[in-house]
């Protein structure tokens, strides 16, 4: 049994959802499900660890209250039913779409669209086809014991809420690169947050009032994933490129990164076939689980020992430790 108690991973892909449950230390197959489905976001509820929310690209929220063994689409679903992050709070549930936008469902409460999040995303181009609209990449809250909220859109920057996710305002100062994809707040480091981006990656020691690049160096710019362990190291996934060129020779050319700050990065593993997608701590305290695009599970432990627990599976969006 995991030390958190959480001994499932739940994992979002290109075709449905996964379940695999931990013996030892291997990892098994128990379900699948939402098979004709592209689930694109997957959270577990932090008061009921069997209750699980996957976010789908075109047909809202699916929801299961036994871990996985029955799904349902949420009712009432999502007004807008392209997914593309969600943030589940005690009591509460924060969904972000493409267009970029967010809803809030609070307990026996119908979906509120938050008011100016649509404009705050505006301005953004998503190259190389500026007829993509940007979307609500990720969704986080502050660790610790701050309230802020943290909404990144891609492409279009950073937005934070210190009222409960009732208003959003811009905090780009300092940030170079609005194509947002990841955003970690440290949990034993006060102010401490990261934001991988696709062009590279940046940190803020203000609660992220204001950025500064910090890309690891080694030509690798495109930083999609960010976790943090239950020793307070700091993980990055990051490639050479954009997606578009992970099928060509040479591949994404994946490693993992550790740091104690956000700010000095370590090189740990390169040891993943397919780009990474996104990362969760291990279910032991120590280290990361990684889900890549070629549709693998690999550890990285702190020391970059790497071990593939998981392959065979279609594209990896998102996982997500539970019951």
């Amino acid at each position: 049994m995991a030390a958190n108690g959480k001994n499932a991973l739940h994992l979002a892909t290109h075709s449905g959802w996964y379940r695999f449950e931990r013996n030892g230390a291997e990892w098994a197959q128990t379900d699948r499900a939402l098979t004709f489905w592209q689930v694109s976001c997957i959270q577990v509820d932090p008061d009921d660890a069997r209750r699980v929310y996957a976010g789908t690209e075109h047909s809202g929220m699916f929801v299961t209250e036994n871990g996985g063994k029955d799904w349902r689409r949420a009712e009432p679903n999502v007004p807008c039913l392209e997914m593309s992050a969600m943030l589940a709070l005690p009591g509460k549930l924060l969904v972000g779409t493409r267009p970029a936008a967010l809803y809030l469902k609070s307990a026996n409460q119908d979906w509120q669209e938050i008011k100016g999040v649509r404009q705050g995303a505006l301005g953004g181009t998503f190259p190389p086809n500026p007829e993509l609209a940007p979307r609500t990449r990720v969704l986080t809250k502050e660790n610790g014991a701050g309230k802020r909220m943290y909404a990144g859109i891609e492409v279009g920057g950073i937005l934070v809420s210190d009222d409960d996710g009732a208003s959003w305002v811009k905090r780009n100062d300092g940030l170079t690169d609005p194509d947002l994809h990841q955003i970690l707040s440290a949990k034993n480091k006060p102010g401490l947050l990261v934001a991988a981006c696709g062009e590279g990656v940046a940190r803020s020691t203000d609660r992220g009032d204001k950025w500064e690049p910090v890309t690891p160096a080694g030509g690798r710019t495109y930083g999609n994933a960010l976790a943090e362990d239950d020793q307070g190291n700091l993980y990055l996934g990051i490639t050479q490129d954009r997606p578009r060129t992970w099928l060509r020779a040479g591949r994404a050319r994946t490693a993992v990164f550790k740091s104690p700050d956000g700010a000095h990065w370590q090189f740990l593993s390169d040891q993943m076939s397919g780009g990474v997608m996104e990362m969760c701590a291990a279910p032991d305290g120590d280290g990361v689980l990684v889900g890549t695009a070629d549709g693998e599970v690999v550890y990285v432990a702190s020391s970059g020992n790497t071990k593939t627990l998981i392959s065979g599976l279609p594209c990896i969006n998102g996982l997500a430790l539970g019951a």
